[in-house]
């Protein structure tokens, strides 16, 4: 047997450890990883996302000023659907699993989803006749969070005026 090879008694057992602590080492370093906060995919994701919502929110101040003319009804549906942009219910799931690593990795996708909703119920009410302070106040707070933790310059519409 040519002793270069696996096929070597010698090399094979002296790979069984090397092989082992990899094996036994890769779970630690999997739950060490998602504490390290999120990959930039994920928070470029998040930010177009985000971006999309902030473009709704525009539409709709514009469409209170009688600058849109696009009805309330579709600006909900667009933040509704910037929500799910933002977060759908599995990378929700995928978020609170992190829960133990909350000192490091920041629930950005609940609460920018969050903002998107508050946002379609302010929108809803607007159609209504005009948006309550309470869902005004919902929107601005979390959307006023989830720009700061993705270094976004907050916008001021009528959405984000509490009377």
């Amino acid at each position: 047997m040519p002793i270069g090879t696996l096929e070597s008694p010698v090399l094979r057992y002296a790979a069984i450890p090397a092989v082992l602590a990899a094996v036994l080492s890769a779970p630690a370093a999997a739950q060490d990883v998602p504490c390290r906060g999120y990959p930039e995919s994920v928070r470029l994701m998040v930010t177009r996302g985000v971006e999309a919502l902030r473009l709704v929110e525009r539409e709709a101040a514009d469409r209170i000023a009688g600058l849109d003319t696009r009805p309330f009804d579709f600006l909900v549906g667009q933040a509704r659907a910037a929500a799910e942009v933002i977060a759908d219910q599995n990378a929700l799931a995928a978020e609170e699993g992190l829960k133990h690593c909350r000192n490091s990795v920041r629930p950005v996708r609940a609460t920018c989803r969050g903002a998107a909703l508050a946002l379609a119920k302010a929108i809803e009410e607007q159609a209504a006749g005009a948006a309550s302070k309470p869902s005004k106040q919902a929107y601005v707070e979390a959307m006023a969070t989830c720009e700061r933790w993705l270094g976004l310059t907050p916008l001021k519409t009528a959405f984000r005026a509490i009377d």
